[in-house]
């Protein structure tokens, strides 16, 4: 360390690497990293925003030598405190933002971590492919952030999340040295996976620059986008297992209460029909008669199908649109995400509505039908203790029914620091101790220091 270094502040060491136009140290400007989108909050020091490599290794030498933890971060839409840390050192990766290559003969993409997913499927659109993983905040999420949160979405249960889509990754480790992890094969099987090592790790283990991601062509066949209305959750829930049993497998199967709805008619000023159990549904056109007939079978309500392509986003908004209206309608609000059996789902969903009655709290819920990963948006008053109180022993209770049936606390949002005393009991619930040991033991060694987004997640488990 040079004497000029050790003699300057955090920030005006991190403007020697970056320039200060790149350095955010005012607490307005530092106001924009403050929270995350379920509202967990911590004030960071500093933000700093490179463009290269060489500066995310410098900034990170920079962090080890003051002992100053660090973050990076794309679009800030973590529900688990994942990306907000008191005192830290930012690392907004927004500059990374250029898709590099597209391989129409290897069907791969290479693209920096800053690029929003949308404007990734809007520049592959051109070329005829897409990149199927969609997270709801797609419109606004990073492929950066989608990979270290091994993010899902709604067409996860025909194409999967974020771990089945990327072939090979850069990462700038916590010591400032760069590595290439993994190949832009179809078939790779030279050494241990440290790909899938790094795909939910939530930032703790090295800070994504690049990635290769796979793609397929546009699909040949002509999709049906349809929302399916039921009375009630059970006649819903036998319609979706009857369709799996008749391995009818949907593109897209994503369900929606009462309530959901009517949060997003009241937000976006919408008229989706208002009863209890809504699916929207998106179906190769040849299954969409057997689909609808069993459907019907199961005493469907109403049967809409989109008749051109306004319509079919109309329709994919009431979804992708719900948590920004639910999170309108309480001053608090915890979603959750766990992953249950698909054969629990209705039991699952009553299970909501009754905590939500005996503790007194509003619990809209929607999530993702086709593969059993529900979302519960518990609503409380941050003001009253009571209020808040009643919110975690929500919490709790409806994650610990999913370590019983044998789910998880979570499918897609990850851990942070909202789950980690629930993945410590769901790993000894099923006999992953020493995995948790383990796990620990790879953090310790990727991160010594504990520089990397420190005190979350399998640390704090």
């Amino acid at each position: 360390m040079s004497a000029r270094a050790a003699g300057m502040g955090l920030s005006e060491e991190l403007s020697t690497i970056v320039g200060p136009e790149y350095v955010v140290k005012e607490e307005a400007g530092l106001e924009d990293y403050r929270k995350d989108m379920a509202d967990y909050e911590a004030m960071p020091s500093v933000a700093v925003l490179p463009s290269t490599e060489e500066e995310i290794s410098r900034i990170l030498k920079v962090a080890a030598r003051r002992k100053v933890p660090v973050v990076a971060r794309g679009a800030g839409t973590s529900l688990t405190g994942a990306v907000v840390l008191e005192g830290a050192i930012i690392i907004d990766m927004k500059r990374f933002n250029r898709i590099l290559a597209v391989d129409s003969v290897n069907w791969h993409v290479r693209v920096q971590a800053g690029v929003v997913l949308d404007d990734l499927n809007e520049a592959l659109h051109k070329d005829g492919f897409f990149f199927p993983p969609d997270p709801a905040s797609s419109f606004i999420c990073t492929v950066g952030g989608a990979i270290a949160e091994g993010s899902g979405g709604m067409r996860c249960v025909r194409y999967g999340t974020m771990r089945d889509w990327v072939l090979a990754l850069r990462v700038v480790l916590a010591n400032g040295r760069t590595s290439s992890f993994g190949e832009p094969l179809a078939k790779n099987r030279v050494g241990y996976d440290l790909v899938h090592l790094m795909i939910g790790s939530e930032g703790t283990l090295g800070i994504v620059t690049e990635a290769y991601l796979k793609i397929l062509p546009l699909p040949s066949v002509p999709l049906v986008r349809m929302l399916v209305t039921f009375d009630d959750w059970p006649s819903a829930g036998r319609a979706i297992q009857e369709l799996r049993q008749r391995r009818i497998r949907a593109n897209l199967m994503e369900f929606m209460d009462l309530e959901t709805i009517l949060a997003v008619n009241a937000a976006f000023q919408t008229d989706f029909e208002e009863v209890e159990a809504t699916l929207l549904v998106d179906l190769e056109e040849p299954l969409v008669t057997p689909a609808e007939s069993i459907f019907r079978d199961h005493g469907a309500r109403t049967f809409t199908r989109a008749t051109n392509e306004e319509e079919a986003e109309r329709f994919y908004s009431v979804r992708s649109h719900a948590y920004l209206a639910i999170k309108g309608l309480a001053s608090g609000v915890q979603i959750e995400d766990v992953t249950i059996p698909i054969d629990r789902l209705a039991e699952y969903l009553a299970l909501i509505k009754e905590v939500g009655t005996r503790l007194r709290l509003r619990i809209p819920t929607l999530g993702h039908a086709g593969d059993g990963n529900v979302h519960p948006a518990i609503l409380f008053d941050r003001e009253d203790p009571a209020s808040r109180a009643a919110a975690t022993t929500a919490f709790e209770e409806l994650c610990r029914y999913a370590i019983r049936v044998g789910g998880t606390v979570t499918g897609e949002h990850g851990v942070g620091v909202q789950k980690a005393a629930l993945m410590r009991e769901q790993m000894r619930a099923h006999g992953g101790e020493e995995a948790l040991r383990l796990m620990k033991g790879i953090k310790r060694m990727f991160d010594p220091k504990g520089v990397l987004n420190p005190g979350k997640y399998v640390e704090l488990a």
